[in-house]
């Protein structure tokens, strides 16, 4: 490598080290990380006992249902099914693993939750709104 040849070499790689970040900066700030931020929201339902809390916000276009697990399951394997107007399971929104908050979507209103243990094919707990 001549002196020209490395000079522009170490250019391009200065020019590189500047761009790039800021590019970076310009491309995760357009990102939309947070599902609630999708204009505007309604808390429509919530519900709660002694080990969830249950909540029900709608979006413009979406139903979010936040799941608060407040104390230990009797299942590690648990999945959270959504209840119809009748109160019979119906669509699967997701599997919770223990203690913490959940978020999942939902493209209609529900009228509660049902989290069951697929394993032993028990009930553990039914919560309406």
């Amino acid at each position: 490598m001549d002196a020209n040849l490395r000079k522009r070499h170490k250019y391009n790689w200065l020019l590189l080290a500047i761009i790039m970040p800021i590019l970076l900066v310009l491309i995760i700030k357009d990102l939309d990380f947070d599902p609630h931020e999708n204009g505007a929201q309604e808390s429509t339902s919530s519900a709660s006992n002694d080990m969830v809390n249950i909540d029900l916000i709608q979006t413009a276009n979406a139903y979010i249902v936040e799941l608060n697990v407040k104390s230990p399951l009797k299942s590690a394997a648990s999945i959270v099914y959504a209840l119809d107007k009748k109160g019979v399971k119906g669509t699967k929104l997701g599997q919770i693993n223990g203690v913490g908050s959940y978020t999942f979507p939902s493209e209609k209103e529900i009228n509660g939750i049902l989290i069951q243990d697929v394993i032993k094919n028990q009930e553990i707990l039914k919560l309406e709104f």
